[in-house]
């Protein structure tokens, strides 16, 4: 059973009591990916670890899952793409700490001491793993609408305006 997720956090707080977070978010808290999906109505499978590492550094690590209905490039339809994506994060109070960080953490910087909106940090990983482009990865179209650039016939060329001048040439 998962635990109720409190909206807002306060990262430092929580990796220096070392607190694990789990449990589910709605795709409705998460205002900017609905401008990416079909429809926000499914949630997100969400499990969040917060610490303090040997070199005293606080840290996030976690992973999320959900399934996203996005809409296919290729043939316009609503396809469901699988987002289970890990992820590990050391928090920062400002840009310049981020070359200290150990290499296997992405920097996030915590402006200030106010609270952190959970699901924006788990929209944001959500945002990043949308592909550019999202397609179906079997072949959605029918095969008669398949074309490439060898396929197409060699069109006429249009008439050269100089072509009557090479005409008249001739005719000397």
């Amino acid at each position: 059973m998962h635990q109720q997720l409190p909206k807002d956090i306060d990262p430092f707080r929580l990796a220096n009591n070392g607190l694990l977070l789990e449990g589910q978010l709605k795709l409705t808290s998460m205002p900017r990916i609905s401008e990416a999906i079909v429809d926000n109505s499914a949630h997100v499978d969400v499990r969040l670890q917060f610490d303090i590492d040997e070199m005293g550094t606080p840290f996030m690590v976690g992973h999320i899952k959900t399934e996203l209905p996005l809409v296919c490039e290729r043939c316009m339809q609503t396809m469901n793409y699988v987002v289970d994506t890990d992820l590990s994060v050391g928090l920062i109070r400002h840009e310049g700490q981020a070359e200290q960080l150990a290499e296997r953490y992405e920097p996030w910087v915590v402006d200030g001491d106010a609270p952190v909106e959970l699901s924006s940090i788990v929209e944001d990983e959500l945002l990043l793993a949308i592909p550019i482009v999202p397609k179906h990865e079997h072949a959605c179209l029918p095969q008669d609408l398949w074309q490439s650039g060898e396929d197409i016939g060699e069109e006429e060329k249009p008439e050269s305006p100089f072509a009557v001048l090479s005409a008249l040439k001739k005719k000397d």
